[in-house]
């Protein structure tokens, strides 16, 4: 077991000195949610970030924009628009030994999509990130996603940055009211330009 400390809100840390991976590369960043009363469609969104900027729509991963360049190191699974399922429903793995040398930063958030939900009214919501490249890797981050208000419906919630050859994590856990569908995830992209 990892001994690395859980980043709480606002918490920021090389990754190089608390990651365990012998060349901390790799990161999962998953979320789910249950469905009792029905579909419930969230989506895990990035933005890969020049000058700390998103300057094309090829650097918008969601699930309209998943043929990402395999070069961009950054992997998004199937889009799961029910909730269904145990465990993590969506998730994005960032290799950040593949990614430009112009990006300097990665933002990771969750939008919800449909027409009805908010954050708030997705049960038993979680997103987190781990020191590794699938779902069983130690956990070093969570969003409290019971943070969120009501018609809060998108959270940015990490960033990756790059300090010099290494890379630092931050949990932002911040939430905003930008509607639901394509206003969501509009809005999420909107924060990073």
């Amino acid at each position: 077991m990892l001994d690395v400390k859980i980043i709480e809100k606002g918490a920021k840390f090389d990754l190089t000195v608390q990651s365990k991976q012998a060349s901390p590369t790799k990161f999962y960043f998953g979320a789910g949610w249950d469905n009792p009363n029905g579909p419930v469609d969230l989506d895990i969104v990035a933005a890969i970030l020049v000058n700390g900027k998103l300057t094309k729509r090829d650097d918008m991963v969601f699930f309209g924009n998943r043929e990402v360049p395999r070069s961009s190191g950054v992997f998004l699974s199937k889009d799961n628009t029910t909730g269904e399922g145990d465990g993590d429903d969506e998730h994005i793995i960032v290799d950040t030994s593949l990614l430009p040398p112009n990006v300097d930063s990665l933002i990771i958030g969750l939008a919800a999509y449909d027409g009805t939900a908010d954050l708030v009214g997705a049960p038993n919501a979680h997103f987190r990130v781990c020191d590794g490249d699938n779902e069983q890797a130690e956990q070093i981050g969570e969003v409290k996603l019971a943070g969120a208000s009501a018609a809060d419906t998108v959270v940015t919630a990490f960033k990756l940055t790059r300090s010099g050859s290494n890379w630092d994590l931050e949990n932002l856990a911040e939430f905003h009211k930008f509607g639901n569908g394509n206003g969501a995830v509009e809005g999420f992209f909107e924060l990073t330009q």
